[in-house]
């Protein structure tokens, strides 16, 4: 029902494109190494961030997939490709290549373009350097038991703050073109 209220949400929009924030947690281990994806985060303003619980689930709800898929949308994150290929290997039938091909945009890639530097960006770096804010990126949550549900307050904020942020530097290096391109 979340993402049939986005995909409505997308399609009234009046924008061309929709630059939806987004990334993924997982469990991780070092014995057993990166688990199935457990979190989808998404957010495409400034007041909400859905947290999507996909663990259980051994296939993706079509709505999920029509809205990552979408023509109007681009998923926007630094490593967003990763994300999308986690989720292809972790989700069979799930169109990883067509979606990295149509509907992402890196921020790091992005933000090298208008800036004109050659950067190898994570989230934190990014954030730090445009927005001049710090990320929490504690490791003992980082590194939390993403697949448990409930999940603690904490790993709520973290993960929808990752998705927030992504989605607010996209917004910031998106205008930074529109200055540039209007001074030219």
């Amino acid at each position: 029902m979340t993402c049939d209220d986005i995909i409505r949400e997308v399609e009234n929009s009046n924008q061309e494109i929709v630059p939806i924030g987004f990334d993924l947690e997982w469990p991780f281990s070092f014995q057993t190494g990166s688990g199935k994806v457990a979190l989808a985060q998404i957010c495409l303003s400034n007041s909400v961030c859905h947290l999507l619980h996909i663990h259980s689930l051994n296939k993706l709800p079509a709505a999920f997939v029509v809205l990552l898929s979408h023509s109007k949308v681009k998923l926007v994150g630094v490593n967003i490709k990763n994300d999308i290929w986690k989720l292809g290997r972790d989700f069979k039938g799930f169109p990883a290549c067509q979606i990295v091909e149509n509907n992402c945009v890196d921020s790091g890639t992005f933000a090298n373009r208008v800036l004109n530097r050659s950067c190898r960006w994570s989230l934190e770096r990014l954030t730090a350097y445009l927005l001049k804010k710090k990320l929490d990126k504690n490791s003992n949550v980082r590194r939390s038991k993403w697949h448990v549900y409930p999940l603690s307050e904490e790993q709520k904020i973290y993960a929808a703050t990752d998705a927030y942020v992504s989605w607010l530097l996209h917004k910031y290096i998106q205008e930074e073109e529109d200055v540039r391109n209007i001074n030219k």
